[in-house]
């Protein structure tokens, strides 16, 4: 649900700075090409890896699945959101606003 609902912040925010990294988590290459090709998305997508080289959970201590951040042009982390329903890109598209 997370990740189509993502795309129309990055086309109407990417010229003023937005970007997006989403972290395949399952580490299924090929459904996830299928994903991103049946929704369009355009962003940019990362396997996540594996033992030392698991990018969400051994950098980001990423423990659970979807988790946004929000991160500022200084690199910190300014919001944090766990789970995804429904409406919650309307608080995130907020959020960047705030950071924008």
């Amino acid at each position: 649900m997370e990740l189509p609902r993502l795309q129309p912040l990055f086309e109407k925010y990417r010229d003023q700075g937005l970007e997006i990294i989403a972290v395949e988590g399952k580490r299924d290459t090929e459904r996830a090409r299928t994903f991103i090709a049946e929704h369009g998305l355009s962003y940019t997508m990362l396997e996540n890896g594996e033992g030392e080289a698991e990018v969400a959970s051994n950098l980001y201590k990423v423990r659970a699945y979807p988790s946004s951040f929000l991160i500022d042009r200084q690199g910190r982390v300014m919001y944090f959101h766990l789970g995804f329903e429904e409406g919650d890109e309307k608080r995130l598209e907020e959020e960047i606003l705030s950071l924008l």
